[in-house]
Formats: structure tokens, sequence, C-alpha cells
């Protein structure tokens, strides 16, 4: 027997009977009603349920269909960053999956862009990679928003002086054809251009301060440290991440560097000692303390295996160039020696042009000299590049026309 049917045979009016089902009914609306509008999961926090059902609202005023819960996120999400709330539009993004077809790609590229106007670098650099690692949000999101994502990913490593994984990181931005002016220069000559000037320094710093236990930010920081000669405050720094984390080559490396440049010699050459045997994938500044190191030792042949090394990896490093020549004279190998002070001076003369080059982005004449130079060293691949750029600018110059006449015989096109 139904629970009307009892309540009737109790003698209750039918209309009272009714009345009940009639509020059963509503009650029932309210509920469905309420369920619509609110997400079935946990809000996030910081998330209200009055700004989710703004939300929910306005997507569906806008596109005439009841929105999921990444609709609702993605929404809200650019309405809290349309509002200068970016911490809460961070939460609404960190819902939406990298793979979701319509908003995974651009949640991780807005997520990744906001966090580092925030200046937390180390969560930005997470979003990002895992953007471009991803074939589902590369394939949803337009070539623009891919190059700007690229772009923030090289300005982190390049402030965090991260430079052996910028020049990987630039090798497919210039396949890719997708470099700007100063993403080739950089892809060229990686150890050639400035990295300590105040714009880097305030970058670092906001960076610290967002996350100032990243031992990556932190061993960057001994290192500008170091730079503006501030050597004490850099040395309690870099000596309380490698007491933490010994196998760490990058701090170590900025440590041996920053004793080096305090002119404590033994304290040198005891870290020295404690490295491990020499490895392939080595931080440049690393091979490069370990060379200056082997040549006050006398021992030629460790320098040049140490500077051949970065040498292999960044051909435009005067600095191991250099030191290639003295360890080469210590050896007696003067073709080796009179190769090694060739490329020092010849990137010497580079260098001289390439602020130029920098500061002019659009004057192929600029481009053209450092390619030149670039051909009386055999950097083919470098002048290809660099002339290319200035085919760009002038399309019918005929030294552009020379240029890539005298580059051709030596590269695969």
């Amino acid at each position: 027997m139904s629970i009307v049917s009892r309540i009737l045979n109790h003698g209750i009016s039918r209309r009272f009977c009714l009345t009940l089902v009639a509020l059963g009914i509503v009650a029932t609306a309210c509920v469905v009603l309420f369920i619509g509008r609110n997400p079935p999961t946990p809000l996030p926090e910081g998330i209200t349920a009055q700004d989710v059902d703004i939300a929910r609202r306005s997507f569906q005023e806008q596109y005439h269909r009841s929105p999921d819960d990444s609709d609702t996120m993605s929404w809200l999400a650019e309405w809290y960053l349309s509002r200068s709330r970016p911490e809460l539009a961070i939460v609404c993004f960190n819902q939406i999956k990298t793979e979701h077809l319509i908003y995974g790609g651009m949640a991780r590229y807005q997520q990744g862009r906001t966090l580092l106007s925030l200046h937390r670098a180390t969560e930005a650099e997470s979003q990002f990679r895992e953007l471009l690692g991803s074939s589902v949000a590369i394939s949803a999101l337009p070539r623009e928003f891919l190059i700007d994502a690229r772009q923030r990913l090289r300005h982190i490593l390049e402030v965090e002086l991260r430079f052996e994984e910028r020049h990987e990181h630039l090798k497919g931005v210039m396949e890719r054809g997708e470099a700007d002016h100063f993403e080739i220069i950089a892809g060229c000559f990686p150890s050639l251009l400035r990295w300590n000037g105040s714009q880097a320094i305030t970058w670092i710093e906001e960076f610290y301060a967002a996350d100032p236990h990243s031992e990556v930010i932190r061993t960057a920081l001994g290192r500008y440290r170091t730079g503006q000669g501030r050597l004490e405050e850099s040395k309690q720094l870099l000596e309380t991440i490698v007491a933490d984390s010994p196998q760490n080559l990058p701090a170590v490396a900025a440590l041996i560097a920053c004793l080096r440049a305090a002119d404590e010699t033994d304290e040198v050459e005891r870290r020295i000692k404690l490295l491990p045997p020499q490895s392939s994938d080595e931080p440049w500044l690393l091979l490069l303390q370990r060379g200056i190191s082997a040549i006050d030792a006398g021992d030629g042949q460790a320098a040049i295996s140490a500077y051949e090394q970065v040498i292999k990896s960044d051909r435009t490093s005067t600095q191991a160039w250099q030191g290639l020549a003295n360890a080469a004279r210590i050896t007696g190998d003067q073709p080796k020696r009179d190769r090694a002070i060739n490329m020092a001076r010849g990137l010497g003369r580079i260098q001289n042009h390439v602020d130029k080059v920098v500061k002019a982005a659009d004057d192929p004449a600029g481009y053209l000299d450092v390619a030149e130079l670039c051909l009386e060293l055999e950097l083919y691949q470098e002048a290809w590049v660099l002339t290319q750029r200035a085919q760009k600018l002038a399309p019918h110059d005929q030294r552009v026309e020379s240029t890539l006449k005298r580059i051709k015989p030596h590269i695969r096109i």
C-alpha cells in the first residue's frame, strides 16, 4: 500500500494529501536544481559556491547549454583573472586536466603564465613543460601561444643560469623557425651574452622571494652574488646547499667558482679532489673549474679533457678555448694551441658585435657582420642561421646572397 493510500485510510482529507504530494514535487525540483548548479565534487579551497553559481549561470547564458565541471572552472579562472585574483585563477586552472580536448592546453599555458607573473618560477616551469610534453595539449593550442610558452620557459632557464638546458631548448626553437632575434643570438652563442645584468638579478631575487627553498634558485642566486662580488654571502648560501645535497653538481660548481674568486685556493683544491670522475653530462661551469685546477696542477691532459668537453657542447665558449690554449701549451701540442688561440681571439671579435646585434634587431648588416666572422672560424651553422635572419630582413640584398653562397658548401640543408 502506498504512503498516500495509508494517509487516506487514516481519515486525512484528499486535499491535504494532494498538498503534501505537491510540496514533495517542489522539494525534489529544488534539490535537482541545486545539484545542477553546483559541482558534484567538493569545491577547491578558496572557491565559493556563490562564485561557482555565477560562473555556471553566466556560461549557460552565453553558450546556451549547461556547463560541466571543466566549463565552470575555465570560465571561473578567467573571471578571477579579470578581477586581479590570480591565486584563485590558479586553483581553477589546476582543476582542468592537461588532456582535456578543449581546455587542457590553454589551462596549462594560462596557469604557467599566471604563476610566472607571481614569480613562482618552479611551478610555472612545471606547467610549461607539461603543456609542451602533451601532444593533445599542443594540438589544441594555437601556435602563437606555444611559441610564447617556449619563450617563457627559456626565460626561466636563463634567469636560473641553466645555460646547458637553455641551449638544448633553443635548438628545437630554432629548428621550428620560432626563434626571435634574441633567441637566435643566444642559440648561436650561449656563453657570449652577459648574464649578470641588473634586470636578471632583480628577476632571480623575485624568484627567490617566492620560492626560497628551491635549490636551483638558491644556486643561481649564489652565482649572481659571486658575480656581484658579494662573496661571503654567496659562499654561505652555496655551502648550505652543498652540505644538504653533496651530489648537486651545479651547486658544487658554483661554490668552487665562488671560493676561487675569494682566493681560497686550498679549499678549492680540497673540493676539486672530492669530485666524482668527470662525466659526459657535467655542468659547463664545473668542467671549466676542473680545467683551471688541472692547469694549476700542471696536468695538461686533464685540462684538455675538461675544456674539450665544454667545446663539444658549446663551441663558442671563449673561456674554454682560452683554457684549451693554456692546456695545450703544457702538453706541447702547438697545432692545438694555435687553433685554440685563433678561436678565442675570433670569438672575442664576435662578442664585440653581439650586443650591437641584440640592440639593432632589424638591421641585416649586423647579422652579416657576425656571420662573416663565423665563417673565418669555420662556425658554419652559426653563420647560416645568422644569414638566414638577415635574408628575412633584406630578401634581395646582394651581400646576403653572396654570404649564403659561401656557406652552403659547408652545411647540410
